[in-house]
């Protein structure tokens, strides 16, 4: 039960660092360590056992990258507002194609929801940032179908 409490002071310690967390921490007076594992929970059981599984999916690309990119825009970084306008260029053609197979995708592929909720993690994660590693190998083939220059 010792190596527990290590682990869960060093959690706590980590999630110290989100300001959100603290603050629903101090409201509701459950310890912010509960409140991450509690979500994660959610998310596991909700995507892996298909309850709730395009909801939470669905909530969880749009919103936190639609902050992102809202803090992006406030600052005036201009590589945030590139990375996370092509990160929902890639959103959007994947929810096309996700309308249009969606019994396909279904039936071949059971657990397509936990696959996409990790692709557009992959995406918008801070420490990956896929949507900007994408970006990056399509803007010159745009930039040269279009015959514009790509955008430094």
């Amino acid at each position: 039960m010792e190596a527990v409490e290590v682990y869960r002071k060093q959690l706590d310690t980590h999630l110290s660092n989100y300001k959100t967390l603290n603050q629903i921490e101090e409201q509701t007076k459950v310890s912010k360590v509960y409140i991450a594992l509690a979500g994660v929970l959610f998310v596991s059981i909700s995507v892996l056992f298909n309850v709730l599984h395009v909801f939470t999916t669905n909530v969880i690309a749009t919103v936190i990258p639609a902050v992102r990119f809202l803090e992006a825009a406030q600052k005036g970084d201009v590589e945030g507002l590139k990375t996370f306008g092509f990160y929902f260029v890639i959103l959007s053609a994947l929810d096309l194609v996700e309308d249009l197979f969606y019994d396909y995708i279904l039936y071949y592929n059971p657990y397509f929801w936990a696959q996409k909720l990790l692709f557009v993690c992959w995406l918008f994660f801070p420490q990956y940032l896929g949507a900007k590693t994408l970006y990056d190998l399509a803007a010159p083939h745009f930039a040269q179908l279009t015959g514009t220059k790509k955008a430094e």
